[in-house]
């Protein structure tokens, strides 16, 4: 049965159909509803504006328009409240954006409801002119939420860019309704009183930020071997554990170190991972390898705007580029710069096989100085960053690690870490 030529022309249609569907993103790819569903989604795509509790008219550009809201139930903590949103389309939204409703008091925000619309069935993208969308977003409060003032922001926001290469676009607020919102492009839809909370607790001085790593990048007599082994690397000092981009300590599980040196030709690095489960699918040079386990690092020579991005992933696929400023060039234009590096990986486990005893990989790189347009003298010190991204959260905190935290831009280089070229013995 497995070999009759009805089943091999049944996995060649089915290998079709995902192929075709794999060069869409979410929001455009063509889904099968249910009856259910679609009488959902008829039911909340609307000819005329209904009556509303709220009437708001706020305009991201002009594309859509916030007509008003409705609220249900009582915002108290521990308890949940149901925010309807009326928005008409002017014009429509090409691309993969999503809603976003942030629920925020001073200090504190709660932001798990960025979706499609009309719960996940009618995507920005398929949005038609004329149409008055009902999207209704439900909030469960915490029950430690702050008693007092509660925001509550609407926006949409780029989710293929971010997807793609973390960039971060939001249809920006119309001039007429810039003092509707927030200078972030975010519309202040209301504001709640929050009870049954805990009192605000007396303001605490602000703790002063972690200083930027510091790091003496030893010059070695002889380059490393590169097999991906560390095992010439014993003399050069790691540096601490990774952590999350925005400081909170990264997971063990994905504990994450790097060496730095360099001679007189190139400079050096060294990444030890651990990984339960490596897996990247992206096998070519220069295309999206963030999307899935990678290490990356980011070169700013001392008193040069110019940056330069390089990537490595454990199925030996690499990534380098170089920026003139704040990503700058687009990435794609950017990686068709070649450094020229070499690099090699070694597996502790097998990338992309399910059911394996994974345990973590390494990776030694070089980089030509000549290709970097600068050689350090014993004394300088230029600015480098260095990641670690897991597939198991491309775009989650929880699975990226950094060795200096500057927040969720990669490319933002203030704050990242000083190395400093030391003298060779």
């Amino acid at each position: 049965m497995a070999n009759s030529p009805l089943s091999r022309a049944a996995l060649l249609l089915v290998a079709f159909a995902l192929l075709l569907s794999g060069c869409k993103s979410p929001a455009q790819r063509a889904r099968v509803l249910t009856k259910d569903q679609e009488q959902q989604i008829a039911a909340n795509v609307l000819k005329t504006a209904p009556k509303m509790q709220h009437e708001r008219k706020i305009d991201f550009e002009d594309r859509i328009t916030l007509l008003g809201y409705d609220l249900n139930g009582t915002p108290t903590a521990g308890g949940r409240v149901e925010l309807v949103m009326y928005f008409k389309v002017n014009k429509p939204v090409t691309g993969d954006w999503k809603i976003f409703v942030h629920f925020e008091a001073p200090g504190k925000r709660r932001q798990p409801f960025d979706h499609y619309g009309v719960g996940e069935l009618y995507p920005v993208a398929q949005w038609k002119k004329g149409e008055i969308i009902k999207d209704k977003v439900s909030i469960a409060i915490p029950k430690d939420w702050p008693n007092g003032k509660t925001q509550l922001l609407v926006g949409f926001f780029d989710w293929g860019a971010w997807s793609k290469a973390s960039q971060n676009r939001r249809l920006k607020l119309a001039a007429g309704s810039k003092k509707a919102g927030t200078p972030d492009d975010r519309a202040l839809v209301t504001t709640v009183d929050v009870t049954g909370g805990r009192k605000a607790a007396a303001k605490r001085p602000s703790r002063p930020k972690a200083p930027a790593p510091t790091y003496q990048a030893l010059k070695l007599t002889a380059a490393p071997t590169l097999d991906g082994k560390l095992d010439e690397w014993t003399n050069v000092r790691p540096t601490a554990a990774f952590k999350q981009p925005d400081g909170r300590p990264l997971n063990a599980a994905y504990e994450t170190t790097a060496r730095i040196a360099y001679n007189d030709t190139h400079l050096f690095i060294a990444y030890e991972t651990k990984d339960d489960d490596i897996k990247n699918s992206h096998a070519a040079n220069d295309s999206t390898l963030w999307e899935g386990d990678v290490v990356e690092m980011f070169v700013q020579p001392k008193g040069s705007s110019t940056y330069y991005e390089f990537q490595w992933a454990p199925n030996k696929a690499t990534f380098d580029a170089k920026f003139t400023g704040h990503r700058k060039p687009k990435w794609e234009e950017a990686a068709k710069w070649n450094a020229g590096g070499k690099h090699a990986v070694a597996l502790s486990g097998t990338a992309n096989a399910d059911g394996g005893d994974d345990k973590g990989w390494t990776v030694e790189a070089q980089i030509p100085f000549s290709a970097l347009g600068v050689t350090p003298k014993a004394g300088d010190t230029w600015t480098i960053n260095l990641y670690r991204i897991d597939s198991k959260g491309t775009h989650n905190l929880a699975f990226m690690g950094a060795w200096a935290p500057v927040g969720g831009d990669f490319h933002g280089l203030k704050g990242a870490a000083q190395v400093t070229f030391a003298a060779g013995k």
